[in-house]
């Protein structure tokens, strides 16, 4: 009740007090009693600090994923370390793997930075594989990898597969297999990558302006048929626009494209050949040649120009 009244039904004022001591509800501007017997739903105990409510309060976190009890267990704050170790020897091996595959999901998620849902949603994915027996003859690490790019990838993360692979235990040749696998085996639809979700990161980590970042975002809209018919990976293509928007504005130069190459995480050539293509989709009219040269500044018959 007291929740629900929000104004003073005699002076009409929104300043209305809620007083634990004497169980009433009153006005602050005309001193009018509007409730009072006020029943107290809280706990029955008082804590001053925080470290009498850890010790105090009697209820756990809500149920979760990336727990392998869901954390559902009874808490024992103060258990012993013998009674933890026979707590652990007590589990079998498929709950020992469980607890030490949702410890590696957590160390990579947050090696990426990712959110607590993407953590969330690839427990829920590895429980569905163990669930399905995909897990024996595979290392946890490689699994660990290709769900969690594949919960990126559905959940419209930007994040690449060599991105995984750099804070995985396992090389990408491996990663990429094991996803290709969990894709036909739990008959997972995955939708192509935007590769306008990786332009503001990218722009972020090269200090770039607003200008070029909204401007690149055009380009891969302009170019998106293009993009679609030729298949490009989105890190390459996000890079290109990149690149494509400097060259327009003038802020381009052979140092930029080695630098915007390895934040993207590709090589120099590939940006350079989707740069090509992308200049030639959208149209414009841009001499692809004359801007990429083997040294720079250019060179015009055989003496530079500096």
């Amino acid at each position: 009740m007291a929740n629900r009244i929000r104004k003073c039904p005699e002076c009409g004022s929104k300043n209305v007090v809620t007083d634990p001591k004497h169980a009433e509800l009153y006005c602050a501007e005309c001193g009018t009693v509007i409730a009072e017997n006020l029943v107290d739903l809280g706990p029955e105990w008082r804590a001053y600090d925080e470290e009498q409510a850890s010790k105090r309060i009697r209820t756990g976190p809500p149920m979760s994923y990336r727990i392998h009890d869901k954390g559902l267990s009874t808490p024992t704050p103060k258990l012993a370390m013998r009674a933890r170790s026979l707590q652990w020897t007590s589990m079998d091996s498929s709950e020992k793997t469980l607890a030490y595959a949702l410890v590696e999901i957590d160390r990579m998620a947050c090696a990426l930075k990712l959110p607590n849902y993407i953590k969330e949603a690839t427990s829920v994915l590895y429980r569905k594989a163990a669930k399905h027996k995909l897990i024996k003859g595979r290392s946890i690490e490689e699994l660990v990898s290709a769900m969690l790019y594949i919960t990126c990838r559905q959940c419209g993360v930007p994040r690449t597969l060599k991105e995984v692979a750099e804070v995985s235990r396992m090389p990408l040749k491996k990663i990429r297999r094991t996803y290709l696998s969990l894709l036909k085996k739990l008959d997972i639809k995955l939708a192509l990558a935007d590769p306008a979700r990786y332009i503001p990161r990218f722009c972020s980590e090269l200090g770039l302006s607003d200008v070029i970042r909204e401007r690149a975002i055009e380009i891969i809209k302009e170019g998106e048929e293009t993009i679609a018919a030729k298949g490009w990976a989105p890190a390459g293509t996000a890079a290109a626009a990149i690149y494509l928007a400097m060259t327009l504005s003038g802020e381009v130069g052979y140092q930029e494209e080695k630098e915007i190459a390895r934040v993207a995480g590709t090589t120099p050539v590939t940006l350079r050949n989707r740069y090509k293509e992308l200049e030639k989709g959208i149209k414009l009219n841009i001499n692809a040649d004359a801007l990429f040269t083997d040294s720079y500044p250019c060179q015009e018959e055989g003496k530079c120009l500096v």
